[in-house]
């Protein structure tokens, strides 16, 4: 638990410098400027109101994608609490942590990045990896332009694989 605490305040750190590294893997609390209430989102700025924010997205694959060539990963928000702006392809991270260390083991830069959709409340960004997803893969994407809801609380953020995989995560605003 300890390892996956460092690991987390470790992305919420890096996240905030400007680097481009991530971590995959569970998640518990995370340090200063950074929540995670669950092992889905980890969101580098917590306060509501925020612009601009940083959300780190991670999925664990399961029978649903597994085989599959990973193709494709989004989120949908809440569209009355959060406005999800564009971004551009150099802007989001990507990689796949495969054995569970809470690293990622393969990462993927703006050339594996497709297309990057988004409207007020989602964003889909389609991939050309050729990576072949394996059951137990954390697959996790970084996305730089999320703003926060006006109102604390608790709220529930759909994370998809493929258009196949879904999950959901929760983010809490303080």
């Amino acid at each position: 638990m300890r390892r996956t605490l460092i690991a987390v305040g470790l992305v919420a750190t890096v996240a905030l410098a400007g680097c481009s590294a991530l971590t995959g893997g569970d998640a518990g609390t995370d340090g200063p400027g950074a929540t995670v209430s669950d092992d889905r989102v980890a969101v580098e700025n917590d306060s509501a109101g925020a612009t601009g924010v940083n959300q780190t997205l991670r999925l664990t694959v399961d029978e649903t994608t597994n085989g599959s060539e990973w193709t494709a990963i989004g989120a949908t928000y809440p569209r009355e609490n959060f406005t999800v702006d564009s971004a551009q392809h150099e802007e989001i991270r990507l990689g796949v942590d495969t054995d569970g260390d809470g690293e990622l083991d393969r990462e993927f830069d703006e050339g594996s990045v497709s297309g990057v959709n988004n409207n007020a409340y989602s964003f889909d960004v389609t991939l050309d990896t050729d990576y072949t997803l394996s059951e137990g893969d954390v697959v996790v994407v970084g996305y730089p332009a999320v703003d926060n809801p006006d109102e604390p609380g608790e709220y529930e953020v759909d994370v998809r694989v493929n258009d196949r995989q879904n999950a959901t995560g929760t983010v809490t605003i303080e």
